[in-house]
């Protein structure tokens, strides 16, 4: 190519007017491949979408015939082994190792008031003394009394905390901790299915029934880097 300061004004022009046109056309090819992507997308999508709404009804018809089905089970359990009606879950293991546990939690939760006995506690903790054992003390209430990454308080540590509480005597102690379990409204989760077997190796293995958890190769490269932890 003929060095740039050697073209006439022409020719300088009709370089200019090719540059041009080829960004243009460039800019329409993308503009095009943008639109044939979104195309792909509204055809993709809707197919996967089917496929995965009759997986999903699938699922849900067979978790009720499976609760349906264990309801008898639970009820001769209960009459034969003497065995509460009310547990939060039932197991059924056959003699090769298959277990079906079916059954629902609950996770912690609270009404207002809770506040009140977390500002009884902080309270109580401010007036302690500033010796060795105090400090350990306030510590240890402070952990306890601390809420989990959800923001839930756990009841399982309001419970060690009672302990506390009746181990120092302090009768305002014991008061915030009893508002503190007075408060507690546990919420019960969704019916849970859950099924184990024994592999080929002995291996007891979870048969995976959430979509997410569904052993499989990936085809689609995903190397992005994992996000940092949030930083106060």
């Amino acid at each position: 190519m003929s060095n740039i300061k050697n073209l006439t004004p022409e020719e300088k022009e009709e370089l200019r007017r090719q540059f041009m046109e080829e960004e243009k056309q460039k800019g329409e090819r993308t503009k095009q491949e943008r639109k044939n992507y979104k195309t792909l997308v509204n055809t993709t999508i809707p197919v996967l979408f089917k496929d995965l709404m009759a997986v999903s009804a699938n699922l849900s018809a067979v978790k009720k015939k499976v609760f349906d089905e264990l309801k008898t089970l639970v009820s001769l359990k209960a009459e034969l082994y003497d065995a509460e009606l009310d547990q939060f879950s039932h197991s059924f293991t056959t003699e090769d190792g298959i277990t079906i546990i079916i059954g629902h939690r609950y996770n912690d939760g609270w009404d207002d008031t809770v506040n009140v006995g977390i500002e009884k506690v902080e309270k109580f903790v401010s007036s302690m003394g500033k010796d060795a054992n105090s400090k350990a003390l306030v510590k240890t209430i402070l952990q306890l009394l601390a809420k989990d990454k959800t923001g839930v308080l756990k009841a399982s540590r309001v419970i060690q905390l009672k302990k506390l509480a009746d181990d120092t005597g302090n009768q305002d102690f014991i008061d915030a901790i009893e508002i503190i379990q007075s408060a507690h409204r546990p919420v019960k989760t969704k019916e849970f299915v859950t099924v184990r077997y024994i592999d080929n190796d002995g291996n007891k293995v979870d048969l995976p029934l959430d979509i997410s958890a569904a052993d499989f190769e990936p085809t689609i490269k995903q190397d992005a880097t994992p996000p940092e932890e949030p930083r106060s």
